[in-house]
């Protein structure tokens, strides 16, 4: 396997991000793909000459409104195939790239928060319950799930265990089921200290209070192909920061 460089990262608003040059980083390293969640635009939106000269295939997935949602793949080798996992009866927010490569599938995913009230949650946990069984149809393949899962996964993953925001264990559960099948967090092979990738602001980044929404998954039959995973935490203009894997 070449080797594989993947950049990951929630931008709250990918036009914001470029006209302040903060995604000037991911470019100039030139990942060989780049994902952006919560982009808040369409490809219609984004400066032409850019993705004229930005050296890489693009494929947006629009969000739910023009305020949320929203996926941005960026990649330098073409996809055989490129779709949304879910039909718009079970994922009217398009939250869900599969890009098959030569070497291996990518799925690129921006869960939902599944916050405000309890019809959210269940939405959340049907997007997963659909991605699970994606997740299972493709298990004895090489597979990458990165993005934004915004679940915090064990108490080493969060700041305040007693929260009820993204740590609700039937949320848990489902990284519990997923890594069940045989998909590794790829940053616990590297790091297993308390490690956040999302903070409510920059104080609480500054003091430490966060919580790791941003994940890497990559199937058994990829596991050995792991040389790196984590997080760009010296990135400040987004209330996530970016995270990077590296295969080889």
């Amino acid at each position: 396997m070449n080797k594989v460089k993947i950049i990951s990262w929630n931008a709250n608003g990918i036009r914001t991000r470029m006209k302040n040059k903060d995604t000037d980083f991911i470019f100039e390293s030139e990942p060989d793909i780049i994902l952006f969640q919560e982009t808040k635009a369409e490809y219609e939106q984004i400066d032409k000459k850019f993705l004229e000269e930005c050296g890489y295939n693009y494929y947006f997935l629009k969000g739910e409104s023009a305020r949320t949602g929203g996926l941005a793949t960026f990649t330098k080798e073409s996809p055989k195939i490129v779709k949304s996992f879910f039909n718009e009866s079970k994922d009217a927010l398009r939250r869900t790239s599969v890009l098959e490569f030569n070497d291996f599938i990518l799925i690129h995913i921006y869960a939902p928060a599944g916050t405000g009230n309890k019809a959210k949650l269940v939405e959340k946990l049907e997007f997963f319950d659909e991605l699970l069984k994606l997740a299972k149809k493709f298990a004895d393949k090489k597979v990458i799930i990165g993005g934004d899962f915004n679940i915090a996964h064990t108490e080493n993953d969060i700041f305040d265990i007693n929260t009820k925001v993204t740590f609700k264990e039937e949320e848990r559960k489902v990284l519990d089921d997923l890594e069940s099948l045989g998909y590794v967090d790829t940053l616990r092979l590297f790091n297993k200290d308390k490690i956040y990738s999302s903070w409510k602001n920059q104080e609480a980044k500054e003091n430490n209070e966060g919580s790791r929404l941003d994940y890497f998954f990559v199937s058994k039959e990829l596991v050995d192909n792991v040389k790196s995973s984590e997080i760009l935490v010296d990135i400040d203009s987004s209330k996530h920061a970016p995270i990077e894997l590296n295969l080889e």
